[in-house]
């Protein structure tokens, strides 16, 4: 019971301290009547009535080939399960939950009626049909929760009946165990804040599909992708989109630059400079470029793949990949460091001793994934995917300044258990020699003789803005950690979330379903209520999102987001105000489909590396599509003729003080701007060499007291 609260407590989408009761109708392992001769059972086999005294009887889990308590006939296409059992609809819920483990495919049915179709295709199902997927690894041993209206119970005996559905010819298992449930709903709901990013009913758990899938309080729009040209210096977009930083101008949380990494190699970085237009809420991209590696003493990056933002509002890039060349002989290895940016300018802004460009030598070199750095600008935190798996302190000599300081890596007192969880909550931070070339060469030896503690694949570490604790992720290990920094020591050393095997329920609009962690841990962020989101790039490639309140013993999960296929999501960054978040969407297939984002236009980015805004609804693109937003005067000014070669007539009956046109390309640039001072009844204008480069432009009209925007066509 007490689970059961704190889990729905923690959906964020209501509270209450009224708690219905809950009830077992039945529960996991109970016993079941089946049918396993192979054979398809007739067509009135699932209904109430049916005669099943001769199937053969058992307890689950049923099924062969996996840990079961009965085992029934092997090589099955489809098996068939039946339970009668007894309920007075007075003590039902109004919602039923019934929690099932298959493997692979289910078709459920109450009474005789379908209830629950689950990993099966659309359609008529017989003896032979398939399930749609292949269930292994941890997912088979996930229940899967589906809610059942209580209208479809009647009063007295009722039946279950359950067709179990495998996967292929050469599947070497099948398995099924199942309970059902009242669900206790939360009586006098109080709704969350629901002008928090954080605020929504979590997606329903899903294989990746051709889309990406976000809860449906959010909306997103395409900001950049791979491929696309650069506004200022020539050449392309990057591919492998990975880090993503938004870096404030001014503080603003409308104004700022977007820093893309590129997973390449060679590696880059994209430059962008993005506002938004509180008229049309949406992301206008005004400008973008590569970041320039081209000095001689940079040699150029390789994998740039995680990294960070200063509390000084700078960008540092990490080298995901280690080198031993030394191609400009300056007695450093050319690739396996941190460099900073300064967005501004896009440039280098390290230093070497000389004063030419450089890396942040003495952070060390190693499989760099990511950095951290707390708000007084004084330590570093980050971590190796690869290599050591260890997790880094740097203490700079000055604030603000990472061109020196202290190396230290973490030492837990009482080492990993074997599943993977530290075995005490005390580590130890050991100085790593870091002031000479040739230890600045060697981190990874220099940390392994220390006793550094193996971790597998460091992919980031972040501050909590609750109480300052560290947590880092292993991927390898398919655990976020977190502990307290003490100095020379660190306390509270935990596991927080995570697991492979680890299943969390969460509340859906399909009811309450229930995931399997999986594997692949990669970027972490907190939002500043303390919501810690995990990206994965591994399993089914989601993102999560874990209340600050939540441990392992009373778990607070959400499910925000499903990667189209073939793709992985990194790098989210925030905007101040936290109504905004950027992320990178990494290598999709080219198979996905095309779809349409909050500016209501189709958009493309099938095999290509994209990068996103995501926002609640209410903050991000207009109601409907664009060219229907009018605040005043409207439908008294047409833009003609539409399509159009070129020319164009913007009319207005009434007219208009001092109107401002600009004019967008697809992906956002300005591509045309100009103010007309005065009232202006009528205005000519020529786009014809826009429109030749591209065939569609979003013109934004505005002038005192009106806005407008229109989707200008080429004709």
């Amino acid at each position: 019971m007490k689970k059961k609260l704190l889990t729905i407590a923690a959906l964020g989408l209501m509270t209450s301290s009224v708690f219905q009761a809950q009830t077992f109708v039945f529960n996991k392992n109970s016993s079941w009547s089946y049918k396993d001769n192979n054979q398809a059972q007739v067509a009135q086999w699932k209904d109430k009535t049916f005669d099943i005294s001769t199937w053969t009887v058992g307890a689950g889990p049923l099924g062969y080939g996996d840990p079961v308590t009965t085992t029934i006939n092997s090589g099955l296409i489809t098996a068939y399960f039946a339970k009668d059992f007894n309920v007075n609809l007075s003590d039902l819920s109004d919602t039923m939950e019934l929690g099932v483990m298959r493997d692979d495919g289910i078709v459920v049915y109450l009474n005789g009626e379908e209830v629950v179709r689950d990993n099966m295709p659309a359609g008529v199902i017989d003896f032979n049909t398939w399930s749609s997927t292949t269930i292994d690894g941890a997912a088979e041993s996930v229940y899967n929760v589906f809610s059942i209206p209580k209208s479809k119970f009647v009063n007295g005996n009722n039946r279950i009946s359950i067709e179990l559905h495998n996967r292929g010819a050469a599947s070497s298992d099948l398995r099924i165990d199942a309970y059902l449930k009242t669900t206790g709903p939360v009586t006098n709901p109080t709704a969350c804040n629901s002008m928090h990013i954080s605020c929504f009913t979590s997606i329903v758990p899903t294989a990746q599909t051709g889309k990406l899938i976000i809860p449906t309080e959010h909306k997103y729009q395409l900001v950049l992708k791979e491929g696309d040209n650069y506004t200022e210096g020539g050449g392309l977009v990057g591919g492998q989109n990975d880090f993503t930083a938004y870096v404030a101008k001014n503080a603003s949380s409308t104004n700022g630059y977007l820093s893309v990494n590129h997973e390449t190699n060679p590696g880059g970085v994209t430059m962008a400079e993005v506002n938004y237009n509180a008229s049309t809420k949406l992301w206008q991209l005004t400008r973008s470029r590569a970041v320039s590696f081209s000095a001689p003493s940079l040699v150029q990056t390789i994998r740039n793949c995680s990294g960070g933002v200063t509390p000084w509002g700078t960008v540092v890039t990490a080298e995901e990949s280690v080198t031993s060349n030394d191609l400009n002989g300056d007695g450093m290895k050319d690739y396996g460091w941190l460099v900073e940016i300064d967005p501004a300018t896009a440039q280098v802004i390290s230093k070497n001793a000389d004063g030419s460009k450089g890396k942040l030598w003495q952070m060390g070199i190693m499989n760099h994934e990511n950095v951290v750095i707390n708000n007084a600008g004084t330590i570093a935190y980050y971590g190796e995917d690869g290599g050591t798996h260890m997790v880094y302190k740097y203490v700079m000599d000055t604030p603000n300044n990472l061109s020196s300081g202290n190396l230290y890596v973490l030492k837990l007192d009482q080492g990993l258990s074997t599943g993977g969880d530290p075995v005490g909550t005390t580590a130890t931070w050991i100085q790593v020699p870091n002031k000479e070339k040739a230890d600045q060469n060697n981190t990874a030896t220099l940390a392994q003789s220390l006793g550094g503690t193996r971790f597998n694949g460091i992919e980031d570490v972040d501050i909590s803005p609750l109480d300052g604790r560290v947590y880092f992720t292993a991927k390898g290990l398919n655990k976020v950690y977190r502990l307290q920094d003490n100095g020379t020591t660190a306390s509270q050393v935990e596991t927080f979330v995570g697991g492979l095997s680890t299943v969390y329920s969460f509340t859906t609009a399909q009811g309450t379903k229930s995931e399997a962690w999986g594997d692949g841990n990669d970027n972490l962020t907190f939002d500043e209520l303390g919501n810690l989101w995990v990206l994965q790039d591994g399993g089914k490639n989601y993102i999560w999102v874990i209340a600050p309140d939540h441990t392992q013993a009373n778990p607070k999960v959400k499910l925000f987001a499903s990667m189209p296929a073939g793709a992985e999501p990194t790098g989210l960054t925030f905007t101040p105000d936290h109504k905004f978040g950027f992320f990178s969407i990494q290598h999709p297939d080219s198979t996905i489909l095309t779809d349409v984002d909050a500016t209501g236009n189709t958009i493309d980015y099938r095999g290509k590396s994209a990068t996103i805004v995501v926002a609640l609804k209410d903050n991000l693109g207009t109601t409907g599509s664009l060219g229907t937003i009018e605040h005043v005067a409207e439908n008294t000014v047409t833009v003609a003729p539409n399509p159009t070669s070129g020319m164009v007539k913007i009319n207005s009956a009434k007219g208009l003080k001092d109107i401002s046109v600009t004019a967008y390309s697809m992906d956002g640039k300005i591509v045309f701007t100009k103010k007309f001072t005065g009232s202006n009844k009528s205005l000519d204008l020529d786009f014809t060499s826009q429109l030749e480069v591209s065939r569609v432009l979003i013109l934004n009209i505005e002038a005192e007291g009106f806005q407008k925007t229109v989707k200008l066509l080429k004709k």
